[in-house]
């Protein structure tokens, strides 16, 4: 699985990144309890029936200790996010993901547009230097483990998001001045699901015009701009079953070059 590629190639950098910082006990790890997970939660899911987490408990032993663990951990760190540390972070994750598919795709993967930093992170370029397309990289590491409650949607489902006010930002400039395609991948690396997930610009650009529709339906019916429910529209938080795979975002990409 290329998911577990990349995470044996990225031990270095994480071990010496990580050297002196607490992180939960299977961060950056891939063993079978987590190949099982990816298995019922993305592979075998759908949306019809979606899998829910007090049905995995039955059908996973592993997952009850480490759902307990997730949340004795994950709560509290919700609330101590430092962004300097984030954005160094992601940083690093980026850096891993270029070389990884630089190495797959045998050709250049690098930092995106230095002058112009509202363009996407990241770029893959042809033979002839010409861009063949532009990706973000967002790390996802702390499962929104209130999410049912606050939200009505399962944790592991209910947690990758992307900034409302950055997308709508960059996708104005994807539509005037962007002619190449442009991706936004999501690297999941929750206690239970992991992998390495993606959409386009335009599945971000449908999910928040779905999503601002329910937030103004919500509005109407009374809903506090500054309820819980309210803060859940902030961000776009994305379907993960709509979401490609690891090895398809390889293919697509080799299409390009």
């Amino acid at each position: 699985m290329l998911y577990n590629e990349l995470i044996e190639v990225s031990k270095p950098r994480f071990e010496k990144f990580f050297k002196n910082v607490k992180i939960f006990e299977n961060q950056f790890c891939w063993n079978d309890y987590n190949a099982k997970c990816y298995d019922y939660f993305y592979k075998t899911n759908t949306y019809d029936e979606l899998a829910t987490v007090a049905d995995a408990k039955k059908c996973i032993p592993e997952m009850k200790d480490i759902c307990k663990k997730c949340g004795n951990y994950f709560i509290p760190k919700r609330n101590e996010s430092i962004p300097k540390y984030d954005v160094i972070l992601g940083k690093q994750m980026e850096e891993e993901l270029m070389d990884f598919l630089s190495k797959k795709l045998q050709t250049k993967v690098c930092r995106g547009d230095l002058e112009n930093r509202s363009y996407p992170d990241c770029k893959i370029l042809r033979e002839d230097g010409s861009i063949a397309a532009y990706f973000e990289v967002k790390y996802h590491a702390a499962p929104f483990v209130y999410a049912k409650r606050f939200t009505g949607r399962e944790c592991y489902e209910g947690s990758a998001t992307l900034d409302y006010k950055k997308m709508k930002k960059q996708l104005a400039l994807i539509e005037e001045e962007i002619e190449v395609p442009v991706y936004y991948v999501h690297w999941i690396d929750y206690p239970c699901l992991k992998g390495i997930f993606y959409e386009n610009s335009y599945m971000i650009k449908e999910h928040m015009e779905q999503q601002h529709a329910e937030f103004e339906r919500k509005k109407r019916e009374g809903d506090d701009k500054k309820s819980i429910n309210a803060r859940y529209f902030s961000k776009i938080y994305s379907y993960l079953l709509e979401l490609k795979s690891f090895e398809e975002m390889l293919e697509e990409f080799k299409l390009l070059l």
